[in-house]
């Protein structure tokens, strides 16, 4: 197959950037690779590259001015064009990593209102995926999680075959926390006694930071890492008001997470919103035990008490408190939680997801060849 995959950036890094990556990089072995991106950071040996301007002074003017861009540029006798969300117009196969009109209704519910620019952000990009998926009943689209499939369909009236298929993770990097090798060094660098319980959370800070400072003050020990290009200004001042003290600690940005699962013993992340969540299964490969809302789609993955903790109110500080003094007061609960969560991401290979994802393709080529848009079964497992 000649494939061409359509991507703001390539890189091993957050969200769909690091989902096309992981498919490229396999694909490249058997197919004809091309990338359409506006930044490459890496390996990109076997792929071909092709630069799509963009103007970046902010998310929307990004996301808009590439769209634009790679529709101009994005041609050729391609057997698939593989567009993340809104990446261009001529895909036949677009993977959905988030429904903006559901991620702006959650983020006025929990904040009350949405500020200017999120106003306007949310809005602009809504009406467009509301566009492009309306536009889109000729092709595949692959949703990271059923609750994005969910929104696809009850937001947008999206018409097109759906496919779920979640996403994966690198089972070699990250690797069970208590055997691996940089984990006393890690904690010792995090001025973190090897006897004490930490809790690690990553990401976007205001995916649940402020209920893990909260829950926090509830429990009388245990320390909080977050690690998160998010300004963690406010939350610094939260802990300080809660009287956290050296219990919460802010790491910023980091491109080695891994190191930092390595050192924590249990993975938070109470959100509010997310479509799948990626950090979660990478805390599960970790051998951790996690707590997730079920406002997140890797909650999927998790039964309640087996292999991680669900909270029904991501606001709840008190039901969060709850759930970390149960893995604190229980250690074996706690082992227990996290051995099954890794044994569940076996399931989660980037091999996997790149098989589920060829067949998807496959039901493409197939259904151009025929001129129809031929039924298509959902891909979960």
């Amino acid at each position: 197959m000649k494939i061409a995959f359509v991507v703001h950036d390539y890189r091993r890094m957050e969200g769909h950037s690091r989902y096309v990556v992981e498919l490229a990089t396999r694909f490249a072995k058997h197919h004809e690779v091309h990338v359409f991106a506006n930044q490459f950071e890496g390996d990109t040996r076997g792929i071909q590259c092709h630069f799509v301007p963009a103007w970046r002074p902010n998310a929307l003017t990004s996301i808009v001015s590439f769209a634009f861009q790679a529709t101009l540029r994005v041609r050729g006798d391609f057997d698939i064009i593989h567009n993340q969300g809104l990446c261009g117009l001529r895909g036949n196969v677009i993977t959905a990593h988030i429904c903006n009109r559901a991620w702006s209704r959650a983020l006025r519910r929990v904040q009350g209102s949405l500020s200017v620019h999120e106003w306007i952000s949310g809005s602009t990009l809504s009406i467009l995926e509301y566009l492009s998926y309306r536009a889109a009943a000729g092709s595949q689209v692959i949703a990271v999680s059923n609750r994005i499939a969910r929104d696809l369909k009850m937001l947008y009236g999206c018409r097109s075959n759906i496919s779920v298929i979640h996403h994966g993770v690198d089972l070699e990097a990250f690797r069970p926390a208590c055997d691996h090798p940089q984990r006393s060094f890690v904690r010792a660098k995090c001025g973190l006694a090897s006897d004490e319980t930490v809790f690690l959370f990553v990401g976007d800070l205001r995916k649940g930071a402020r209920q893990c400072l909260e829950a926090l003050a509830h429990l009388p020990a245990g320390k909080l890492l977050f690690v998160s290009r998010t300004p963690d200004g406010p939350y610094r001042a939260l802990a300080s008001q809660l009287e956290l003290g050296a219990r919460a600690v802010f790491l910023g940005a980091t491109t080695e997470v891994e190191q930092y699962y390595a050192a924590a013993d249990a993975f938070l992340l109470p959100t509010h919103y997310d479509s799948f969540a990626m950090v979660v299964t990478e805390a599960m490969a970790s051998a951790l035990p996690v707590i997730v809302s079920r406002e997140a789609g890797v909650s999927e993955l998790i039964q309640d008490g087996a292999n991680g903790l669900v909270l029904d109110d991501f606001s709840d500080a008190t039901e969060l408190a709850s759930k970390m003094r149960l893995l604190l007061d229980n250690p074996h609960l706690a082992r227990r939680l996290g051995v099954a969560a890794r044994n569940t991401t076996e399931d989660y290979s980037w091999d996997m997801v790149a098989a589920r994802t060829m067949r998807v393709y496959q039901q493409a080529v197939a259904g151009a060849r025929l001129g129809t848009n031929a039924p298509y079964s959902s891909v979960a497992h």
